[in-house]
């Protein structure tokens, strides 16, 4: 795992690289490799922070081929590249180490960019052809690992793992993007190919970008979710068995590292069932959790449970409000390009946590996407039997429940959920599930962003597959929005800033693969989630654990911004320098923030985003620092 930060111009520019690189010096502690060279009229500069991990002695980058002909620089890792070594030494590619790094170039100078297909891992790569003058970007399938580009005003091209780091070159005039914003208010997270800023773009999970010669294309997918085979023939308990040998494969080999491996455990079954395939693969491992005293956000105790009943070491830490509130400014530093979870900010805990003892963890991302853990799925179906009630009902004694909630924090999310249940239950699946998910609904996103007026969000428009299934087509939007866009990036962002690498071996893919291969009714079934992986896990896995709710990894947003952030929300709808763009619509943030405090609405979530929006755009835009950093 690392950074990886290069350009190509016209014109030698020296200064540009370093700083680049120093912007994403946390994601690789262990060194820093600069690879500059001419190319006909261009100038070419590869850079890369390394976080060493598999062959340490002799993995530093970029890195060349036998011949120099090929350049790579390359954050991630490949868990195949040892079963793709052979055929290419048998083409007569010689190989200096030990590395997955070496394997890429080769396979690629071998296949070209199709050989892209047949990685399967984590990555985002940029590799140089010389004597082509080509240059290829790359992402992996899920969008595990980012990577910005932006056209040069020269005809050139710029590209980084981090937005800053990109905007350090300097040759990027940076200006809000009214798309980005839009996309950010609605779904929390600017989704690719948009970004916060005008002009830079994010790689698409599963796609390529190829650069020749001044010459930039459009980005191609390699990858996309399928729609589901027939129902298949073998039974659920031998579909069972086959997942959980499935998912024992890819823990093994995720597992590969010359360096310890740790576990994350939240008490959940993902990564409980991750941990207890890791500790049977790898023996004795250290496993690392965290705890609220707030009992409504604890799952602590079944984390303990899962560490007792494999036996590893828990390392835990049990965090209070003040753990949290007193880490805000640091966490929002690292946030290159802002997202609006606010659960990245335990997600930063826990990730400092274990990097105090571990480079390397695995982890249970992404079995809520694949196998239909969230409890919105289901919620899909109960839309359908609300349609068919009489309107009496929908209109008269719902608003009137609504209406009776106590005017409680305990409350808000149940009434904000109840309101948007029945404010959307008539729309399109896609657009019924997406507002549901949304931060700032779409009447109030054209109140609150004015420039944005007729845009519609990014993940509207999301390709899905062509299915009868809807659930399955909800799951590919989910997989190919929320997961990238917001789940994987806060991983990412909060363990990159510790220099702490976080492995999901649920996202192989040959799992994904199999997921979207079998029908939703294997993933939600009557009323449960995640079926087939509970019914895989039965009997390795507490049923505690396997039958107990889903729980967030979450914090009391809503009563914080009435409390301890009050003032600072206060401070940023009253004087935030993002008025003086003219983008945002001062006022109707005004009336948020009052109609929160007076707990007419729950508005936490819109209020976060511009508290976080307001931090960034203070740290990369002004000189002006944020209100009442460094405390509450």
């Amino acid at each position: 795992m690392c950074g990886i930060a290069g350009f190509i111009g016209r014109r030698a520019n020296p200064e540009a690289l370093p700083r680049m690189l120093a912007r994403i010096a946390h994601r690789g502690p262990d060194g820093e490799g600069q690879w500059l060279r001419a190319a006909g009229p261009w100038q070419v500069a590869l850079g890369h922070r390394r976080l060493a991990i598999i062959d340490v002695a002799d993995g530093a980058q970029p890195m060349e081929n036998e011949d120099g002909s090929v350049a790579i620089t390359y954050n991630g890792e490949v868990y195949n590249f040892q079963a793709l070594r052979p055929a290419l030494e048998r083409a007569g590619h010689r190989f200096r180490t030990r590395c997955d790094t070496e394997v890429i170039v080769h396979h690629i100078e071998e296949h070209g960019v199709p050989g892209v297909t047949t990685l399967d891992g984590m990555f985002a790569f940029a590799l140089w052809d010389v004597a082509a003058r080509r240059l290829v970007l790359a992402r992996d399938r899920a969008g595990i690992k980012p990577l910005y580009y932006a056209a040069l005003a020269d005809g050139g091209i710029v590209f980084a793992s981090e937005l800053g780091s990109l905007l350090a070159h300097g040759g990027i005039h940076a200006e809000l993007s009214v798309p980005g914003l839009a996309s950010y208010f609605f779904s929390d997270y600017a989704h690719a190919p948009e970004t916060i800023v005008r002009g830079v773009r994010k790689l698409p999970p599963g796609h390529t970008l190829v650069w020749t010669d001044g010459h930039l294309e459009e980005p191609q997918a390699y990858w996309r979710v399928g729609a589901p085979a027939p129902a298949p023939a073998r039974t659920d308990a031998e579909l069972a068995t086959a997942l959980w040998r499935e998912l024992g494969r890819a823990v093994k080999a995720e597992l590969v590292s010359d360096v310890p491996v740790g576990i994350f455990l939240s008490g959940g079954i993902d990564s409980s069932c991750v941990a207890a395939l890791a500790a049977a693969a790898g023996g004795r491992m250290k496993a690392f959790s965290i705890g609220f005293e707030n009992a409504t956000f604890d799952e602590s105790k079944y984390a303990r449970l899962m560490a007792e009943r494999l036996d590893v070491e828990l390392i835990s830490e049990t965090l209070d409000e003040r753990a949290l509130l007193d880490v805000l400014d640091d966490a929002l530093d690292k946030l290159d390009e802002p997202m609006a979870d606010p659960s990245f900010l335990p997600t930063y805990l826990l990730s400092r946590l274990a990097a105090r003892h571990v480079k390397v963890v695995v982890g249970g991302d992404g079995g809520d996407e694949l196998w239909g853990g969230y409890p919105t799925y289901r919620a899909h179906r109960y839309a359908a039997l609300y349609a068919r009630a009489p309107a009496w009902l929908r209109t008269g004694v719902v608003a009137r429940a609504i209406a009776q909630l106590p005017i409680d924090d305990r409350y808000q999310s149940l009434e904000w959920k109840l309101r948007r249940f029945t404010e959307r239950w008539d729309d399109d699946q896609v657009t019924r599930h997406l507002r549901w998910m949304s931060s700032v609904d779409l009447p109030e996103l054209a109140r609150a962003l004015p420039s944005a007026r007729g845009l519609r969000p990014g993940t509207l428009d999301a390709r899905l597959p062509e299915t009868d299934d809807d659930l399955q087509r909800i799951l590919a939007l989910d997989f190919s929005t929320y997961m990238p866009g917001s789940v994987l990036a806060k991983v990412d962002r909060a363990s990159m800033a510790h220099g702490l690498e976080v492995r999901p071996p649920l996202l192989d893919n040959s799992l994904v693969d199999m997921a979207f291969a079998l029908p939703s009714r294997y993933k939600v079934r009557g009323g449960t989630g995640k079926y087939l992986l509970k019914l895989a896990a039965r009997g390795k896995v507490p049923d505690e654990i396997i039958d107990r709710p889903k729980k967030g990894f979450g914090i009391p947003l809503a009563t914080w911004l009435r409390g301890p952030l009050r003032s600072r929300s206060e401070a940023v709808v009253g004087g935030s320098p993002l008025w003086d763009t003219g983008l945002l619509d001062r006022g109707v943030f005004e009336s948020w923030h009052r109609e929160h405090q007076e707990r007419k609405r729950d508005h936490g979530k819109p209020l976060w985003a511009l508290l976080v929006l307001d931090h960034w755009y203070r740290r990369h835009y002004t000189a002006s620092p944020s209100p009442a950093r460094g405390s509450a």
